[in-house]
């Protein structure tokens, strides 16, 4: 003969369920990555205007980056509708409203990088200007678009003096840097590392793979050392969790005064078509 079902006490049956809704509410608070609410969008567009003076010529859009297909939709007032993408998956929101927000669907939910996507007419293919780039790091890092670029140093500093043709300057500012280095030492200040407390670098992504990059203004050539890329100006680690292939991602001397706005930045990319 079966033996009789007992009763699940009560208590058990109230613990499950205050145990299932705190998971529930749990879930509810983990962020959704791949969304952004329009108050972002709106910092964005003031920190634009703010700073359009870098690419004067250029309009405001924005691009997701994945890897493989993905789709944009934008939410409001409990309406959903498809944001159009281009062939770069760029798009524009030129007048967000409070409440709004927007979500990127990826293959197999994975993460979605949200850029800025600033670019000056008649720049030609393989090239970036400087000023774009600089304005798309300061959107970024005033807008909170991306939480990781808030304390980037996106705008050019004061200029360094060229110890070649202005040599008084430049002896001026090694006093300078001379006497605030005897200082540290008197008062035992020495820093462990030349790049201890220095801004980070803002990451960019390039449209292929890059085998080297190169600073161009009139007659002046600079081509980067290979730590401006693959991350390696944020960090050497080899434990690094990267949001991209590493072989998309650079990094740019935005803060350099030697380099204009008008700079042109050349790819190479590491595969030649």
């Amino acid at each position: 003969m079966r033996a009789a079902l007992r009763p699940i006490p009560f208590r058990f049956l109230w613990a499950w369920s205050i145990c299932c809704l705190l998971s529930a509410q749990a879930q509810a608070n983990i962020p959704d990555h791949n969304q952004r609410a329009a108050d972002v969008f709106i910092k964005a567009q003031s920190a634009f205007e703010q700073h359009h003076a870098l690419a004067p010529r250029a309009q405001l859009r924005y691009r997701l980056l994945a890897q493989g297909p993905l789709t944009l939709t934008l939410t409001a007032g409990g309406a959903k509708s498809r944001v159009p993408l281009d062939e770069r998956s760029s798009f524009a929101w030129p007048a967000p409203v409070a409440g709004q927000s927007l979500q990127a669907a990826t293959k197999s939910g994975q993460l979605a990088l949200w850029r800025p996507d600033i670019r000056s007419p008649d720049i030609p293919a393989g090239a970036r200007r400087l000023g774009d780039l600089r304005l798309e790091c300061a959107v970024d890092a005033q807008s909170g678009l991306n939480a990781a670029s808030e304390n980037s140093h996106c705008l050019p500093g004061s200029r360094k003096p060229d110890c070649l043709n202005e040599l008084e300057s430049c002896l001026r500012e090694a006093s300078l840097l001379l006497k605030k280095q005897l200082e540290q030492l008197g008062q035992l200040q020495i820093e462990a590392s030349p790049y201890q407390n220095q801004p980070p670098h803002y990451l960019f992504v390039a449209d292929q793979p890059l085998f080297s990059i190169t600073l161009r203004h009139g007659d002046k050539h600079l081509l980067l050392p290979a730590v401006w890329q693959y991350g390696s100006a944020i960090t050497t680690s080899p434990f690094a969790s990267w949001p991209y292939p590493r072989e998309y991602l650079y990094s740019l001397p935005l803060e350099s005064a030697d380099w204009p706005d008008d700079t042109v930045v050349l790819f190479e990319p590491l595969e030649k078509p």
